[in-house]
C-alpha cells in the first residue's frame, strides 16, 4: 500500500497552466496535426512553444495566429484558505480555455474548424483533468463547460470561439505550520 503523499511547500499555478498548455499542444490534434497556428521564430523563443497555445491573453492579438488557444485565469475565479488542521492550505482556480478561429474569409470553413477543434479538445480536457500528476500541488481537477460555442469581438472583428473551463485545486504545506 502506498504511503502518504508528500505535498509541496507552495502552490504551482504557472506550472499547472504550463501542464495544461503541454497537454493541449501534444494531444489536441485534428487530422493528426495541431490545429493551432505556427508561431514565428521570435515568438517561439518568447513563448516557448511552436504553436499558438498561449498562457494568458496575448496583449497584441495577431490574426496570423489563428486558430489559437489561450489559457487564462479571469478575475474572481480563484480562492485560497487554510484547511481544518495546522499547516495545510488549499487554493482553487478556474482557467478559461478559449479557442478562436477566423470566420471573416469563410464563415462555413470556420464553423467546421471550430467544431473539429472542440471535438478534439474535449477528450483531452476530460482525460487529463488532474494534469496527469505532473504538478505535485494539484490534488483535484475538472473540465467543465464554459460558454461553449460563442463569438468574440476583438478590435471590431468578430471571431468564432469555443470556451471551456478547467478547474484545479492545489494543496500544499505551510512551512512552520499555522496553529489556530
Amino acid at each position: 500500500m502506498p504511503g502518504p503523499v508528500t505535498l509541496p511547500g507552495q502552490p504551482a499555478t504557472f506550472a499547472a497552466l504550463q501542464a495544461m498548455q503541454s497537454v493541449i499542444l501534444s494531444e489536441c490534434l485534428v487530422g493528426g496535426v495541431s490545429p493551432f497556428a505556427a508561431l514565428s521564430s521570435a515568438d517561439i523563443a518568447r513563448f516557448g512553444v511552436a504553436n499558438a497555445v498561449f498562457i494568458g491573453q496575448p496583449k497584441d492579438f495577431k490574426d496570423a495566429y489563428l486558430p489559437q488557444c489561450s489559457l487564462w485565469i479571469p478575475p474572481e475565479s480563484e480562492s485560497a484558505a487554510l484547511l481544518g488542521f495546522a499547516g495545510r492550505a488549499v487554493a482553487e482556480f478556474e482557467a478559461r480555455v478559449r479557442v478562436m478561429v477566423d470566420l471573416r474569409a469563410d464563415w462555413y470553413a470556420a464553423e467546421q474548424q471550430i467544431l473539429a477543434i472542440r471535438d478534439a479538445l474535449w477528450p483531452v480536457l476530460l482525460r487529463h483533468e488532474r494534469l496527469g500528476g505532473t504538478v505535485t500541488s494539484v490534488v483535484a481537477g475538472e473540465a467543465r463547460a464554459g460558454r461553449g460555442l460563442c463569438y468574440e469581438t476583438v478590435a471590431g472583428a468578430q471571431y468564432r470561439c469555443f470556451e471551456a473551463l478547467w478547474w484545479v485545486r492545489q494543496q500544499w504545506n505551510i512551512t512552520g505550520g499555522h496553529v489556530a
